[in-house]
């Protein structure tokens, strides 16, 4: 099957409405060899979102010099995956999706700066468990994603038995035995 090329991220960012960095990874080492070519991308993203006035609802797209960009604000936040021009926007759009879902499941639903912070470690760990150090997207589901980053007790326990999955009901059964024996 020669022709079939993997789907890569260039980087994922995250930068609050000052166009200050809450976390980020960069996959494409001969982009982005060290801070300032990093800082350099991450403030022509803040200005290209400075530039389009109102924030469209959801996801969009642009490209940024040999870039193709999608990207969502959230409250106060802006997440971004980057690949080249010849990726499939689609898949880049799903990864975002991912990532977006993860933590607002991580987050309960509070993805805005202050709760990120707060939960930085979470958050590096959703970005760390959606792509490798190379770009390969290694998870396309958010709950999955949100699973191997270790907190599916937090959405399961809120979910009624009768409506989890067996794995899932197991999880919470786990973990409020844990729970129990602990306190």
């Amino acid at each position: 099957m020669s022709g079939v090329v993997q789907p890569l991220v260039r980087a994922v960012v995250v930068l609050n409405t000052e166009g200050k960095r809450i976390c980020a990874r960069y996959c494409d080492r001969r982009r982005f060899k060290d801070l300032e070519s990093e800082r350099v991308l991450e403030t022509s993203l803040f200005k290209k979102m400075q530039s389009l006035g109102e924030i469209p609802e959801g996801e969009d797209i642009f490209e940024q010099g040999d870039n193709i960009v999608v990207y969502k604000q959230v409250e106060d936040v802006f997440l971004f995956v980057l690949g080249s021009l010849r990726e499939n926007e689609i898949i880049l759009s799903e990864a975002l999706f991912t990532f977006g879902g993860a933590l607002d499941l991580l987050l309960g639903g509070q993805v805005h700066e202050e709760g990120m912070l707060q939960n930085l470690r979470r958050v590096l760990l959703c970005v760390d468990e959606l792509v490798d150090q190379e770009g390969i997207i290694l998870e396309n589901d958010p709950t999955e994603l949100a699973s191997r980053v270790g907190q599916t007790s937090y959405f399961t326990d809120s979910i009624p038995v009768g409506d989890q999955t067996l794995t899932q009901a197991l999880q919470t059964a786990r973990d409020q035995i844990t729970r129990s024996i602990l306190s």
